[in-house]
């Protein structure tokens, strides 16, 4: 039996004690200060991607997506700067001796937009269609194989919810936030046909319209239950695809505020006088990987998957692609999540070898070793795949390129319809563990037997990592975590199923009229973690 340890027992517990901490950004501001911001204003808020669902249990939702359910909806769970998850729209989260049941706390007088109570029922009904129950409403196909340990959930009164799980899993709390994916949304939005487009949280703004690839408008909720919150009147999300553009906008007036994941943007940025930044610093940062199909020709042979590896200079894409501002990665996790590796041992360049195998790969292909890039529109990711694409050619490989928008990417890798995928994810989010940002993407075990996991965009499977991904989610030490988790990023390099490239630095660009506070968190829970991109934005003002 798995003893529940002091440490994990702190993710999940409300009442602890105020953390004294730096945050993970360039700068936050703490509660009392937050409350002293101007309120009010009206914000435009410049994203990378359009979204068309917001029916939260089964939407595909990118950090776009994410950053507009900050807005609209609240999540149970957050992570805070510390990495550790802590109640937020839950009053508390606690488990039982063996992490197999667990207890959902909820908060007195809290409702939807719609007047509706937040209460053990709505709780369980979100629950239910996330983990895709039977006769569960608006059920999606993707969250209930991440969620496939939960087993029952129950009323077990009004403010109350018991959930049990299948298997130990000591990491729920985080599973509760999913990098901001779970948010809690009303039963009149849940049960609707029009689920995708009738957004009812609970969140610190209201929707009010949307004109796809236009713009999303939310308005402030006058009864937030974070009393003092939100301070913006009114947010517009703008989908701008392209970084360039929306830097562009930014500078022109047309954008009060942005979010950006290119190098060359955020040196721009950073560089600029007439606006502030908000910029991710190491610790729990997303990477940049190339994902190889790895059931099918060509890269269902290890020497092929060797091969377009050694090809690719990195250090030389980073330095022309990002002029060496990101920080390259050799594993999957960054520098202070459990399992972190500096080199956690992937193929280093080397065009001899590489040509080598690609010969060998083309006797046994007939002749060929032909590969499809998948990546999408934005000019940045066009100019990397084209440095990809040369470095392959030069090596024997022929690749070519196939750009889509991001939904359509997205879709297409779930099918398997990409050979090599360009991808970044944030597959270490957390100081105790690194399970929910693993397990879900990369296991095989969470499957019906014959069956894939096609969020397992590389489509691999052997024994060493999907054996380390099942012990890492149960471990009740984080010196057990680490050794697990360091096995596994090995293994995982071992196999060569993807190719990281670097490090992640998502940056928050804003007007200097526009003041961009994170409030601490609720009950002394810490101040927030700036994480993939996504910010509260309960903070947020404009003069």
């Amino acid at each position: 039996m798995i003893r529940t340890s002091r440490v994990l027992a702190a993710i999940a517990v409300v009442g602890a004690m105020a953390l004294a901490t730096t945050t993970g950004v360039a700068s936050a501001n703490n509660q009392s200060s937050a409350h002293r911001a101007a309120s009010g204003g009206d914000v435009t808020f410049g994203l990378e991607a359009e979204s068309n669902s917001f029916c939260t249990t089964k939407a595909q939702l990118a950090i776009s997506g994410i950053q507009v359910v900050a807005a609209v909806y609240d999540t149970l769970t957050v992570p805070n700067d510390k990495g550790l998850s802590v109640p937020y729209l839950a009053k508390s989260v606690t488990p039982n001796s063996d992490f197999t049941i667990w207890t959902i706390g909820l908060r007195d007088g809290v409702k939807f937009h719609d007047g509706s109570p937040v209460d053990a029922d709505a709780i369980k009904a979100n629950l239910d269609s996330f983990r895709g129950a039977p006769g569960a409403a608006n059920a999606g196909s993707l969250l209930p194989i991440v969620l496939s340990f939960m087993q029952d959930v129950t009323v077990t009164d009004p403010t109350t919810v018991t959930v049990t799980l299948n298997t130990p899993v000591s990491t729920f709390p985080d599973y509760l936030f999913l990098v901001g994916r779970m948010g809690i949304m009303a039963p009149a939005q849940l049960n609707s046909e029009n689920c995708a487009t009738d957004l009812i949280g609970s969140g610190p703004f209201k929707f009010v319209s949307q004109s796809l690839n236009e713009k999303l408008v939310v308005t402030k909720n006058p009864d937030y239950w974070q009393k003092g919150y939100p301070k913006a009147d009114q947010i517009t999300f703008v989908p701008v695809p392209d970084s360039a553009v929306r830097v562009n906008q930014l500078k022109g007036g047309q954008l009060d505020m942005l979010h950006t994941s290119g190098a060359t943007d955020i040196d721009t940025l950073k560089n600029d006088s007439s606006v502030n930044t908000l910029i991710q610093k190491p610790g729990y940062r997303e990477i940049r990987y190339y994902a190889m199909l790895s059931d099918s020709a060509p890269f269902n042979n290890p020497e092929a998957r060797l091969a377009f590896s050694l090809a690719l200079d990195r250090n030389k894409i980073n330095a022309i692609q990002n002029k060496g501002l990101f920080t390259p990665a050799n594993g999957l996790m960054d520098i202070k999540a459990p399992g972190y590796l500096k080199n956690a041992g992937y193929p280093k360049f080397s065009l001899t070898k590489a040509k080598a195998l690609a010969t060998k790969v083309k006797a046994a292909n007939g002749g060929a070793f032909d590969v499809v890039l998948g990546t999408t529109t934005d000019a940045t990711n066009t100019a990397e795949a084209q440095l990809v694409q040369e470095q392959l050619k030069a090596a024997g490989i022929e690749a070519t390129i196939a750009q889509y928008d991001q939904a359509t990417l997205i879709n297409k890798a779930l099918a398997g319809d990409i050979d090599v995928l360009f991808w970044r994810n944030l597959h270490g989010g957390y100081s105790k563990s690194s399970d929910a940002d693993n397990y879900p993407w990369w296991s095989n075990y969470n499957t019906a037997a014959g069956k894939k996991n096609f969020i397992n965009f590389s489509r691999f499977d052997d024994t060493a990592t999907q054996d380390a991904l099942t012990k890492g989610r149960s471990e009740s030490t984080v010196s057990a975590a680490k050794t697990t988790y360091t096995a596994f990023n090995k293994a995982f390099a071992a196999g060569n199923y993807i190719l990281p490239t670097w490090y992640i630095n998502w940056t928050i660009a804003s007007q200097k009229s526009v003041s961009v506070n994170l409030p601490a968190l609720p009950d002394g829970g810490g101040k927030p973690l700036f994480v993939y991109g996504r910010i509260p934005v309960l903070g947020l003002s404009s003069k």
